[in-house]
């Protein structure tokens, strides 16, 4: 079992809700900084954990267990890190000196004490209420054994399917650490566990993202993945609306994301075979589609819109999930080819589901929805001057802005062979999409094409989409290619740095942390001076999860 061992900036650190019981709100969740071995535990001041081993050398980094020959450290619980080091271990933050208290060093930050105690080589560094409190629950924990619990860590990564590609394997497992990570234990009004993009800086539960989680984790952990889908759906609205953003049950965002939440409940029943769990979140998951054309349809032509905030130049539609899009720098609202083809995909994977559970007039309904709508988008959204599907204004006018969601209709299954091959030729285009790291946000011909995530940077979950759109339609070898140019890109990067990216570098030249995001970036990543393309990020490892999982088949029907 080759787990991933590269040291470096941005590995989280923290203890995972499928271990046991820990904190959303106040979280102790650390990130790996350069200078070996040091773990930053943010919030508002930031804590610092550093350990003065002599090489940053590892044998394994996982997120929740640091190992080298020098060096062992890991999480016992939500408040707790324990380790034996042969160097020096300290603690610090900037502008807060250490104080020394019954036997330990304790620094006191944002209402909480951090107590690092200290026994020869061993060591327990706990954060708790009080020093009183924190002090004891160090004394306490520094004798257990520390063998134990590494095996146990390494036996959560034994037990699951192994990498079928062994030139992947560390990747693969990383895949696992970061999906492992991004899990919360019931809380905040939410009965089951759930997941978030990155516990920093994102931290809450996302729609789409907790999705594209539960396909991953479905592979190895169905009852997670199950879980997944219910802690969004308890967040839901009377009258279907799903929150793009829940940081509880009940403190949620006023704006929603693309509809994959049917899709995500098959693929579970697909691989689980189990129709209870479709039965329970079935009316719901229809509930949130028959919110679409009610909401987000206003001339109702079949076509959908998203909400976009004019005002916000940084961020005009958060709620396509593309927040900075140059389709979105228009000042008219759009009938959008990317809600448009998720909602197809969507009802025709709940039409799916409810034949599974033989309410056909319900699959007959939402049959009728997928091909109405499909209807529409060929009608009004295909661009015969450029060869692709395009937004449309309210007003009538086709944009003719190219971008990945112009390749959606092969996903959803709407386009004819004729439209798919001229997708595909586009899909060849070196003046457009064949860049040296397909597929680009947008084509790389538009002005405003870069690095600046939506506005030119590669996203995984996109190319995943793709990829069952070739499939779909018989291009099996060009999906194929679509892969594994993927997979070696992620690999690459994820050895150089030791972390899964949010996005890539569509001319694959900088390494992600240069990339624009919003804005250009300090020479030293910090998320915490600018947001970079962030590390360790959930989706991302879920889709190359899937990829290294999937072998392209050269045609597929329920793609």
């Amino acid at each position: 079992m080759m787990l991933p061992n590269v040291y470096n900036y941005g590995t989280l650190f923290a203890f995972s809700g499928l271990d046991g019981e820990n904190e959303h709100n106040n979280d102790f969740c650390g990130v790996t900084m350069p200078t070996p071995v040091t773990i930053r535990f943010d919030s508002k001041t930031p804590v610092s954990l550093h350990c003065a081993v002599q090489s940053a050398q590892m044998n394994t980094v996982l997120s929740d267990m640091i190992e080298s020959d020098e060096l062992l450290l890991l999480f016992a619980d939500k408040h707790t890190v324990l380790g034996r080091s042969s160097a020096r271990v300290s603690v610090f933050a900037e502008g807060i000196e250490a104080k020394p208290l019954d036997g330990a060093a304790v620094i006191f930050a944002d209402g909480f004490a951090y107590a690092l105690l200290t026994d020869g080589e061993r060591f327990a560094f706990c954060r708790k209420a009080t020093a009183k409190e924190a002090i004891a629950a160090a004394k306490e924990k520094i004798a257990q054994d520390l063998d134990a619990l590494r095996q146990k860590k390494l036996s959560y990564y034994a037990q699951k399917p192994p990498c079928p590609r062994r030139d992947y394997e560390r990747l693969y497992y990383k895949c696992l650490s970061v999906n492992k990570v991004n899990v919360y234990s019931p809380q905040d009004g939410i009965d089951c566990r759930f997941t978030t993009p990155d516990r920093l800086p994102h931290r809450h539960m996302w729609l789409w993202d907790s999705m594209f989680h539960a396909m991953a984790f479905v592979r190895y952990d169905p009852q997670m993945a199950k879980d997944s889908i219910r802690a969004v759906l308890q967040c839901q609205k009377e009258d279907g609306f799903l929150p793009h953003l829940m940081k509880s049950r009940t403190d949620t965002s006023s704006i929603t994301q693309p509809q994959v939440v049917a899709w995500a409940a098959l693929e579970v029943y697909r691989t689980t075979g189990d129709r209870t769990f479709l039965a329970e979140c079935a009316e719901k998951i229809a509930a949130f589609l028959l919110w679409f054309p009610t909401h987000r349809d206003k001339n109702g032509n079949g076509l959908l819109e998203w909400k976009t905030d004019f005002s916000n130049v940084r961020c005009r539609c958060d709620e396509s999930g593309m927040d900075n899009s140059p389709r979105f720098d228009t000042t008219e609202t759009l009938e959008a080819i990317d809600s448009s083809s998720f909602f197809v995909h969507d009802c025709r994977c709940m039409a799916e589901i409810f034949r599974v559970l033989e309410n056909e007039a319900q699959a007959e309904r939402f049959d009728a929805l997928a091909e109405r709508t499909a209807q529409k988008v060929n009608e009004l959204l295909w661009d015969e001057a450029v060869g692709a599907y395009c937004d449309r204004t309210l007003s009538g006018k086709l944009t003719g802005v190219l971008t990945c969601c112009s390749f959606l209709p092969l996903f959803a299954g709407i386009c004819d062979e004729e439209k798919a091959a001229k997708l595909v030729e586009l899909l060849q285009d070196e003046t457009k999409f064949a860049v040296p790291l397909p597929v680009p946000s947008i084509s790389r011909d538009h002005p405003d094409f870069g690095t600046d995530m939506w506005r030119g940077g590669v996203w995984l979950n996109f190319n995943y989409f793709i990829m069952r759109g070739l499939q779909r339609y018989g291009y099996g070898d060009l999906a194929r290619k679509l892969r594994e140019k993927t997979l070696q890109t992620v690999e690459r990067y994820f050895a150089q740095t030791g972390v899964i990216f949010e996005f890539y570098d569509a001319l694959d030249r900088d390494v992600p942390w240069h990339l624009e995001r919003k804005g250009a970036q300090p020479a030293v990543p910090d998320y915490r001076v600018r947001y970079h393309s962030i590390a360790d990020f959930n989706w991302s490892a879920c889709f190359t999860l899937l990829m290294l999982l999937d072998e392209p088949d050269t045609e597929r029907s329920d793609a």
